[in-house]
């Protein structure tokens, strides 16, 4: 795998395109509680790509190239202090405007990690790669909304197992706080494991004030406590061998396409934020 922006413009030209796999992760700066720091959907998006690079080159014919992290996203819960987080017009825009350059150098085949599964930024980015796709033949498919979602390699006994016990873990709670005690210990702070639940449903997850709510004073929602090393691994595991299926699938143009439907991206009010002209902030008050 190499660094697309480490590249000059001819050596770029140069490249058999048929042969190439660019990968554009796209994740916010935002806050994932107490113990895990802001950029935590970005470590998560690089580590992801960069295992699924190493994965697909062994599995194809292929060279895999990846451009730096760009970190544009939407939320739904934007007031929450430390977050930096953009309109979904904004984010869609952004996505577009990346794919169609990628285009325009003839890629021929663009892997979109979205490695923020708010369902406002999953739309986003489908959009833009739906809007590509029409314009330029297919050439762009963005998986995580589909992975979030299930769709992929099946998990281990043992994580269906602790989802079954403590299920909605949406945000900085088990699964978060295990994927990145598994990348590096050092990113998660000391006294995670003392952190109280905090629960919501899947319904009420697509209120605002309900999010808000169940984040409370700490900005997770979920069981840090519950996380592990061992955990982790297992889930980044699960989440590099999807990625890497679903490439693969992309890169044969055959089978691809459960990792190109996002399943909530037909629920029109989620929609709604593209009419929204920007982003809701919460000053601190001091």
């Amino acid at each position: 795998m190499k660094n697309l922006s480490m590249m000059t413009w001819k050596e770029i030209k140069a490249l058999n395109k048929e042969k190439s796999i660019a990968f554009v992760v796209l994740a916010p700066i935002e806050e994932h509680g107490c113990c895990l720091p802001l950029a935590t959907d970005l470590l998560e998006g690089e580590f992801w790509s960069r295992g699924a690079m190493s994965k697909v080159e062994e599995s194809l014919d292929a060279e895999c190239f990846y451009l730096p992290t760009f970190p544009i996203a939407a939320a739904s819960v934007t007031e929450f202090y430390g977050s930096i987080h953009f309109t979904m017009k904004t984010t869609y825009v952004v996505t577009l405007e990346i794919l169609e350059s990628l285009c325009c150098m003839d890629f021929k085949h663009i892997v979109v990690i979205a490695s923020h599964a708010d369902p406002q930024h999953q739309i986003a980015v489908e959009k833009a790669v739906r809007k590509v796709n029409r314009k330029y033949g297919i050439c762009a498919i963005s998986p995580m909304g589909p992975i979030f979602m299930g769709v992929g390699i099946e998990q281990s006994e043992r994580i269906k197992e602790v989802q079954k016990n403590h299920a909605n873990d949406f945000h900085a709670g088990w699964i978060e706080t295990s994927s990145l005690m598994a990348m590096d210990k050092s990113y998660v702070r000391n006294g995670y494991d003392s952190l109280p639940d905090s629960q919501i449903s899947d319904r009420d997850m697509i209120f605002k004030k309900k999010q808000l709510a169940a984040m409370g004073d700490y900005g997770h929602i979920g069981s840090p406590r519950l996380a592990t090393a061992e955990l982790g691994k297992e889930l980044n595991e699960n989440c590099i061998d999807s990625i890497c299926d679903a490439v693969v699938r992309f890169y044969n143009r055959n089978g691809y396409q459960k990792y190109s439907r996002y399943f909530l991206y037909k629920i029109l009010p989620l929609h709604l934020g593209f009419l929204s002209g920007k982003v809701k902030r919460r000053k601190e008050e001091r």
